[in-house]
Protein backbone atom coordinates (compact mmCIF):
# COMPACT_ATOMS: atom_id res chain seq x y z
CA UNK A 1 0.00 0.00 0.00
CA UNK A 2 2.82 2.40 0.85
CA UNK A 3 4.51 1.69 -2.48
CA UNK A 4 1.33 2.59 -4.35
CA UNK A 5 0.99 5.86 -2.45
CA UNK A 6 4.65 6.71 -3.16
CA UNK A 7 4.18 6.00 -6.87
CA UNK A 8 1.07 8.23 -6.97
CA UNK A 9 3.00 11.07 -5.29
CA UNK A 10 5.87 10.74 -7.77
CA UNK A 11 3.44 10.78 -10.70
CA UNK A 12 1.80 13.91 -9.30
CA UNK A 13 5.20 15.60 -9.01
CA UNK A 14 5.93 14.78 -12.63
CA UNK A 15 2.72 16.48 -13.69
CA UNK A 16 3.77 19.63 -11.82
CA UNK A 17 7.07 19.97 -13.70
CA UNK A 18 6.72 22.36 -16.61
CA UNK A 19 9.98 21.71 -18.45
CA UNK A 20 11.64 24.44 -20.54
CA UNK A 21 8.49 26.42 -21.12
CA UNK A 22 10.33 29.74 -21.58
CA UNK A 23 13.25 28.49 -23.65
CA UNK A 24 14.65 30.68 -26.43
CA UNK A 25 16.14 29.02 -29.49
CA UNK A 26 19.46 30.43 -30.65
CA UNK A 27 18.11 30.81 -34.18
CA UNK A 28 15.40 33.12 -32.84
CA UNK A 29 17.80 35.54 -31.14
CA UNK A 30 19.70 38.58 -32.41
CA UNK A 31 22.80 38.75 -30.22
CA UNK A 32 24.00 42.22 -29.28
CA UNK A 33 27.73 42.85 -28.71
CA UNK A 34 27.52 46.60 -27.98
CA UNK A 35 24.91 49.27 -27.41
CA UNK A 36 24.80 53.02 -27.85
CA UNK A 37 22.96 55.79 -25.99
CA UNK A 38 22.21 59.17 -27.59
CA UNK A 39 19.79 62.05 -27.06
CA UNK A 40 17.61 63.38 -29.87
CA UNK A 41 15.82 66.39 -28.46
CA UNK A 42 13.91 65.13 -25.41
CA UNK A 43 13.98 61.50 -26.54
CA UNK A 44 16.41 58.63 -26.25
CA UNK A 45 18.01 57.13 -29.33
CA UNK A 46 19.24 53.60 -28.65
CA UNK A 47 21.56 51.84 -31.10
CA UNK A 48 22.42 48.16 -31.19
CA UNK A 49 25.44 46.48 -32.76
CA UNK A 50 24.30 42.93 -33.50
CA UNK A 51 26.00 39.87 -34.93
CA UNK A 52 25.29 38.44 -38.40
CA UNK A 53 25.85 34.69 -37.80
CA UNK A 54 26.32 33.74 -41.46
CA UNK A 55 29.17 36.24 -41.82
CA UNK A 56 30.83 35.11 -38.61
CA UNK A 57 30.80 31.50 -39.80
CA UNK A 58 32.92 32.44 -42.81
CA UNK A 59 35.72 33.86 -40.63
CA UNK A 60 37.84 32.37 -37.89
CA UNK A 61 37.56 33.33 -34.24
CA UNK A 62 36.13 36.78 -34.87
CA UNK A 63 39.17 37.95 -36.85
CA UNK A 64 39.07 39.25 -40.38
CA UNK A 65 37.92 36.48 -42.68
CA UNK A 66 37.23 36.36 -46.39
CA UNK A 67 33.52 37.22 -46.17
CA UNK A 68 32.41 40.18 -48.24
CA UNK A 69 29.64 40.90 -45.74
CA UNK A 70 30.25 42.73 -42.44
CA UNK A 71 29.87 40.60 -39.33
CA UNK A 72 27.69 43.23 -37.65
CA UNK A 73 24.48 45.09 -38.30
CA UNK A 74 23.72 48.38 -36.53
CA UNK A 75 20.23 49.83 -36.18
CA UNK A 76 18.69 52.54 -33.99
CA UNK A 77 15.32 53.31 -32.42
CA UNK A 78 13.97 56.47 -30.78
CA UNK A 79 11.53 56.60 -27.85
CA UNK A 80 10.70 58.48 -24.66
CA UNK A 81 12.41 55.77 -22.57
CA UNK A 82 15.41 53.54 -23.10
CA UNK A 83 13.39 50.35 -22.69
CA UNK A 84 10.72 51.71 -24.98
CA UNK A 85 13.31 52.14 -27.72
CA UNK A 86 14.45 48.57 -27.15
CA UNK A 87 10.90 47.24 -27.53
CA UNK A 88 10.48 49.21 -30.75
CA UNK A 89 13.30 47.13 -32.19
CA UNK A 90 10.64 44.48 -32.82
CA UNK A 91 9.32 46.73 -35.57
CA UNK A 92 12.55 46.17 -37.54
CA UNK A 93 14.32 43.10 -36.20
CA UNK A 94 13.19 39.67 -37.38
CA UNK A 95 14.63 38.09 -34.25
CA UNK A 96 14.28 38.84 -30.55
CA UNK A 97 16.97 41.21 -29.29
CA UNK A 98 19.31 39.50 -26.81
CA UNK A 99 21.45 41.94 -24.80
CA UNK A 100 22.95 39.67 -22.12
CA UNK A 101 26.15 39.27 -24.17
CA UNK A 102 26.68 43.02 -24.70
CA UNK A 103 30.10 44.02 -23.38
CA UNK A 104 30.12 47.79 -23.87
CA UNK A 105 27.65 50.67 -23.78
CA UNK A 106 28.84 53.67 -25.79
CA UNK A 107 27.45 57.00 -24.58
CA UNK A 108 27.24 60.04 -26.84
CA UNK A 109 28.32 63.40 -25.55
CA UNK A 110 24.85 64.98 -25.45
CA UNK A 111 23.40 62.00 -23.59
CA UNK A 112 26.25 62.11 -21.06
CA UNK A 113 25.70 65.82 -20.45
CA UNK A 114 21.95 65.30 -19.96
CA UNK A 115 22.47 62.52 -17.39
CA UNK A 116 22.66 58.72 -17.22
CA UNK A 117 20.41 58.08 -14.23
CA UNK A 118 17.78 56.37 -16.39
CA UNK A 119 20.42 54.08 -17.89
CA UNK A 120 21.53 52.94 -14.43
CA UNK A 121 17.92 52.40 -13.38
CA UNK A 122 17.27 50.18 -16.42
CA UNK A 123 20.30 47.97 -15.86
CA UNK A 124 19.70 47.50 -12.13
CA UNK A 125 15.98 46.88 -12.55
CA UNK A 126 16.09 44.54 -15.55
CA UNK A 127 17.16 40.95 -14.82
CA UNK A 128 18.35 40.34 -18.40
CA UNK A 129 20.83 43.22 -18.55
CA UNK A 130 24.17 42.87 -16.80
CA UNK A 131 25.56 45.62 -14.61
CA UNK A 132 29.11 44.50 -15.48
CA UNK A 133 28.76 46.10 -18.93
CA UNK A 134 31.59 48.59 -19.48
CA UNK A 135 31.01 52.28 -20.24
CA UNK A 136 32.71 54.23 -23.02
CA UNK A 137 32.19 57.89 -23.93
CA UNK A 138 32.52 59.48 -27.35
CA UNK A 139 32.72 63.11 -28.40
CA UNK A 140 30.15 62.61 -31.16
CA UNK A 141 27.20 60.23 -31.26
CA UNK A 142 27.28 56.64 -30.09
CA UNK A 143 25.40 55.55 -33.20
CA UNK A 144 28.16 56.83 -35.47
CA UNK A 145 30.89 55.11 -33.42
CA UNK A 146 29.10 51.75 -33.49
CA UNK A 147 28.90 51.84 -37.29
CA UNK A 148 32.67 52.15 -37.74
CA UNK A 149 34.88 49.09 -38.18
CA UNK A 150 37.95 48.62 -35.97
CA UNK A 151 40.62 46.60 -37.84
CA UNK A 152 41.53 43.81 -37.61
CA UNK A 153 38.50 42.67 -35.61
CA UNK A 154 35.19 41.81 -37.24
CA UNK A 155 33.24 42.69 -34.06
CA UNK A 156 33.97 46.33 -33.13
CA UNK A 157 31.96 46.07 -29.89
CA UNK A 158 34.21 43.28 -28.60
CA UNK A 159 37.31 45.28 -29.54
CA UNK A 160 36.12 48.25 -27.45
CA UNK A 161 36.07 46.01 -24.38
CA UNK A 162 39.46 44.48 -25.23
CA UNK A 163 41.05 47.92 -25.63
CA UNK A 164 39.79 49.11 -22.24
CA UNK A 165 40.75 45.83 -20.55
CA UNK A 166 44.33 45.93 -21.83
CA UNK A 167 44.61 49.64 -21.01
CA UNK A 168 43.56 49.07 -17.40
CA UNK A 169 46.01 46.19 -17.04
CA UNK A 170 49.10 47.55 -18.78
CA UNK A 171 48.77 51.37 -18.86
CA UNK A 172 46.28 52.40 -16.11
CA UNK A 173 45.77 55.91 -17.50
CA UNK A 174 42.05 55.42 -18.17
CA UNK A 175 40.83 52.56 -15.93
CA UNK A 176 37.65 50.92 -17.23
CA UNK A 177 34.34 51.55 -15.49
CA UNK A 178 31.10 49.55 -15.51
CA UNK A 179 27.43 50.31 -14.99
CA UNK A 180 27.84 48.97 -11.46
CA UNK A 181 30.69 51.41 -10.77
CA UNK A 182 28.50 54.27 -11.99
CA UNK A 183 25.67 53.14 -9.72
CA UNK A 184 28.04 52.99 -6.73
CA UNK A 185 29.31 56.49 -7.45
CA UNK A 186 25.75 57.87 -7.50
CA UNK A 187 25.21 56.51 -3.97
CA UNK A 188 28.63 57.51 -2.62
CA UNK A 189 29.57 60.64 -0.71
CA UNK A 190 31.78 61.90 -3.54
CA UNK A 191 29.10 61.30 -6.23
CA UNK A 192 31.67 61.42 -9.02
CA UNK A 193 33.34 59.04 -11.44
CA UNK A 194 35.71 59.14 -14.43
CA UNK A 195 34.86 57.27 -17.64
CA UNK A 196 37.24 56.81 -20.63
CA UNK A 197 36.60 58.73 -23.84
CA UNK A 198 37.25 57.10 -27.24
CA UNK A 199 38.12 59.16 -30.30
CA UNK A 200 39.07 58.28 -33.87
CA UNK A 201 42.48 59.78 -34.57
CA UNK A 202 44.15 60.19 -37.94
CA UNK A 203 43.37 62.09 -41.13
CA UNK A 204 39.79 63.16 -40.48
CA UNK A 205 38.27 63.39 -43.96
CA UNK A 206 34.87 62.37 -45.25
CA UNK A 207 36.45 59.71 -47.46
CA UNK A 208 38.24 58.12 -44.50
CA UNK A 209 35.09 58.21 -42.41
CA UNK A 210 33.20 56.37 -45.14
CA UNK A 211 35.93 53.72 -45.31
CA UNK A 212 35.43 52.85 -41.64
CA UNK A 213 31.77 52.06 -42.39
CA UNK A 214 32.72 49.40 -44.94
CA UNK A 215 34.49 46.06 -44.82
CA UNK A 216 37.22 47.31 -47.19
CA UNK A 217 39.05 48.95 -44.26
CA UNK A 218 39.80 45.47 -42.88
CA UNK A 219 41.89 44.75 -45.99
CA UNK A 220 44.15 47.80 -45.56
CA UNK A 221 47.59 47.54 -43.95
CA UNK A 222 47.06 50.82 -42.09
CA UNK A 223 43.56 52.22 -41.49
CA UNK A 224 43.08 55.95 -42.18
CA UNK A 225 41.51 56.41 -38.75
CA UNK A 226 42.09 54.41 -35.58
CA UNK A 227 40.14 54.22 -32.33
CA UNK A 228 42.07 55.46 -29.31
CA UNK A 229 41.35 56.30 -25.68
CA UNK A 230 42.29 59.97 -25.45
CA UNK A 231 40.98 61.48 -22.20
CA UNK A 232 38.81 60.92 -19.14
CA UNK A 233 35.26 62.21 -18.84
CA UNK A 234 34.48 63.45 -15.31
CA UNK A 235 30.93 63.00 -14.02
CA UNK A 236 29.34 64.94 -11.19
CA UNK A 237 26.39 62.82 -10.20
CA UNK A 238 25.13 61.29 -13.44
CA UNK A 239 26.10 64.22 -15.69
CA UNK A 240 29.29 64.81 -17.66
CA UNK A 241 30.88 68.06 -16.49
CA UNK A 242 34.49 68.08 -17.72
CA UNK A 243 37.53 66.19 -18.95
CA UNK A 244 41.01 65.25 -17.77
CA UNK A 245 43.98 64.85 -20.11
CA UNK A 246 46.10 61.71 -20.20
CA UNK A 247 48.71 63.00 -17.76
CA UNK A 248 46.06 64.38 -15.38
CA UNK A 249 44.21 61.08 -15.50
CA UNK A 250 47.44 59.19 -14.79
CA UNK A 251 47.94 61.33 -11.70
CA UNK A 252 44.39 60.53 -10.66
CA UNK A 253 45.11 56.80 -11.02
CA UNK A 254 48.07 57.14 -8.62
CA UNK A 255 45.94 59.13 -6.17
CA UNK A 256 43.16 56.52 -6.14
CA UNK A 257 45.20 53.28 -6.13
CA UNK A 258 44.13 52.25 -9.63
CA UNK A 259 47.58 51.62 -11.10
CA UNK A 260 47.90 47.92 -11.94
CA UNK A 261 50.77 48.29 -14.37
CA UNK A 262 52.17 51.06 -16.53
CA UNK A 263 55.25 52.35 -18.34
CA UNK A 264 57.05 55.30 -16.83
CA UNK A 265 59.63 57.46 -18.60
CA UNK A 266 61.99 59.43 -16.38
CA UNK A 267 65.11 61.57 -17.05
CA UNK A 268 68.64 60.51 -16.31
CA UNK A 269 69.87 61.93 -12.98
CA UNK A 270 72.80 63.81 -14.59
CA UNK A 271 71.36 64.40 -18.08
CA UNK A 272 67.82 65.73 -18.20
CA UNK A 273 67.63 65.48 -21.99
CA UNK A 274 68.08 61.69 -21.87
CA UNK A 275 65.37 59.40 -20.62
CA UNK A 276 64.96 55.90 -19.24
CA UNK A 277 61.93 53.63 -19.30
CA UNK A 278 60.63 51.40 -16.54
CA UNK A 279 57.64 49.08 -16.47
CA UNK A 280 55.73 49.13 -13.18
CA UNK A 281 55.04 45.56 -12.05
CA UNK A 282 53.28 46.41 -8.78
CA UNK A 283 52.01 49.57 -7.13
CA UNK A 284 50.10 50.33 -3.96
CA UNK A 285 48.68 53.63 -2.76
CA UNK A 286 47.65 54.02 0.88
CA UNK A 287 45.48 56.96 1.94
CA UNK A 288 45.04 58.44 5.41
CA UNK A 289 43.14 61.67 6.09
CA UNK A 290 44.11 64.07 8.88
CA UNK A 291 42.41 67.29 9.90
CA UNK A 292 43.07 70.38 11.91
CA UNK A 293 39.81 72.15 12.66
CA UNK A 294 37.87 72.26 9.40
CA UNK A 295 40.91 71.83 7.15
CA UNK A 296 41.65 68.35 5.82
CA UNK A 297 44.83 66.91 4.39
CA UNK A 298 45.15 63.55 2.68
CA UNK A 299 48.39 61.66 3.32
CA UNK A 300 49.22 59.68 0.17
CA UNK A 301 51.83 56.95 0.46
CA UNK A 302 52.83 55.22 -2.79
CA UNK A 303 55.09 52.18 -3.06
CA UNK A 304 55.99 50.80 -6.48
CA UNK A 305 58.26 48.17 -7.97
CA UNK A 306 59.42 47.93 -11.54
CA UNK A 307 61.88 46.58 -14.08
CA UNK A 308 64.19 48.79 -16.08
CA UNK A 309 63.40 48.31 -19.77
CA UNK A 310 65.52 50.99 -21.47
CA UNK A 311 68.38 53.23 -20.42
CA UNK A 312 70.28 55.97 -22.23
CA UNK A 313 72.31 57.13 -19.24
CA UNK A 314 76.11 56.85 -19.28
CA UNK A 315 76.20 55.21 -15.86
CA UNK A 316 77.26 51.80 -14.59
CA UNK A 317 74.04 50.12 -13.46
CA UNK A 318 75.94 47.58 -11.37
CA UNK A 319 76.57 50.28 -8.76
CA UNK A 320 73.83 50.58 -6.08
CA UNK A 321 74.19 54.36 -5.88
CA UNK A 322 73.36 54.67 -9.60
CA UNK A 323 70.20 52.57 -9.15
CA UNK A 324 69.21 54.72 -6.18
CA UNK A 325 69.61 57.90 -8.24
CA UNK A 326 67.29 56.42 -10.85
CA UNK A 327 64.77 55.48 -8.18
CA UNK A 328 64.77 59.09 -6.96
CA UNK A 329 64.08 60.27 -10.51
CA UNK A 330 61.16 57.83 -10.71
CA UNK A 331 59.77 59.11 -7.42
CA UNK A 332 60.01 62.70 -8.61
CA UNK A 333 58.17 61.84 -11.85
CA UNK A 334 55.35 60.08 -9.98
CA UNK A 335 54.99 63.01 -7.58
CA UNK A 336 54.77 65.40 -10.53
CA UNK A 337 52.05 63.30 -12.17
CA UNK A 338 50.07 63.20 -8.94
CA UNK A 339 50.43 66.95 -8.47
CA UNK A 340 49.18 67.56 -12.03
CA UNK A 341 46.15 65.34 -11.51
CA UNK A 342 45.35 66.82 -8.10
CA UNK A 343 45.51 70.41 -9.34
CA UNK A 344 43.14 69.54 -12.20
CA UNK A 345 40.44 67.86 -10.11
CA UNK A 346 40.64 70.44 -7.31
CA UNK A 347 40.26 73.26 -9.84
CA UNK A 348 37.18 71.52 -11.24
CA UNK A 349 35.77 71.22 -7.71
CA UNK A 350 34.63 67.63 -8.35
CA UNK A 351 35.74 64.91 -5.95
CA UNK A 352 36.47 62.27 -8.59
CA UNK A 353 39.14 60.94 -6.21
CA UNK A 354 36.43 59.64 -3.86
CA UNK A 355 38.16 61.15 -0.84
CA UNK A 356 34.79 62.13 0.66
CA UNK A 357 34.02 58.48 1.35
CA UNK A 358 37.37 58.00 3.09
CA UNK A 359 36.84 61.05 5.31
CA UNK A 360 33.30 59.90 6.09
CA UNK A 361 34.57 56.51 7.30
CA UNK A 362 37.44 58.06 9.28
CA UNK A 363 35.54 60.98 10.85
CA UNK A 364 31.80 60.16 10.83
CA UNK A 365 30.82 62.87 13.34
CA UNK A 366 32.73 65.63 11.59
CA UNK A 367 31.37 64.49 8.22
CA UNK A 368 27.77 65.18 9.27
CA UNK A 369 28.68 68.81 9.87
CA UNK A 370 30.59 69.37 6.64
CA UNK A 371 28.64 67.13 4.24
CA UNK A 372 26.59 69.99 2.80
CA UNK A 373 29.67 72.11 2.12
CA UNK A 374 31.98 69.36 0.88
CA UNK A 375 32.57 70.83 -2.64
CA UNK A 376 34.00 73.99 -1.04
CA UNK A 377 35.97 71.95 1.48
CA UNK A 378 37.39 69.78 -1.31
CA UNK A 379 38.77 72.82 -3.14
CA UNK A 380 40.68 73.84 0.00
CA UNK A 381 41.92 70.34 0.74
CA UNK A 382 45.66 69.53 0.49
CA UNK A 383 47.64 66.37 -0.11
CA UNK A 384 51.02 65.25 1.22
CA UNK A 385 52.70 62.73 -1.04
CA UNK A 386 55.39 60.16 -0.23
CA UNK A 387 56.69 57.89 -2.98
CA UNK A 388 59.02 54.92 -2.59
CA UNK A 389 60.25 53.38 -5.86
CA UNK A 390 62.29 50.19 -6.17
CA UNK A 391 63.95 48.89 -9.33
CA UNK A 392 63.80 45.11 -8.95
CA UNK A 393 65.58 44.17 -12.16
CA UNK A 394 67.94 46.48 -14.10
CA UNK A 395 68.01 44.10 -17.09
CA UNK A 396 70.37 41.58 -18.63
CA UNK A 397 73.25 44.04 -19.15
CA UNK A 398 74.78 46.09 -16.35
CA UNK A 399 76.46 48.73 -18.49
CA UNK A 400 74.50 50.89 -20.89
CA UNK A 401 75.39 51.15 -24.57
CA UNK A 402 76.46 54.77 -24.00
CA UNK A 403 78.95 53.70 -21.34
CA UNK A 404 80.35 50.85 -23.45
CA UNK A 405 80.88 53.23 -26.36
Amino acid sequence: MRRRIACLVLMACLLLTTGCWNRAELNDLRITVAGGIDRVGDKWEISYQTIIPSSMASGTGGSAGMSSQPAIYVFSMVSDTIFGARMKSNLEASRKLYVAHAKVIVVGREAAERGLGELVDLFLRNSESRETVELLLTDGTAKDLLKKMVPPEKLPGASYSDIMGKESRFISIFPKKTIFDLALSLHSDAKSIGIPVATFVGEDTEENKEKLHSLDVLKETSPPLSLRLTRLGVFSGDRLTGYLSGRESMGLSWLTDQVKGTELSFPCPQAKNKHNSIIITSAKTKLRPVHAGTHYTMLVNVKLNGNLMESTCSKDLSKPEVIREMEKSIEAEVRDQMSTGWDAVRQMGIDVTGYADIIHRSFPKEWRKMQATWPEQFKRMDIQVQVKATIRRPGLIQKTIQLMK
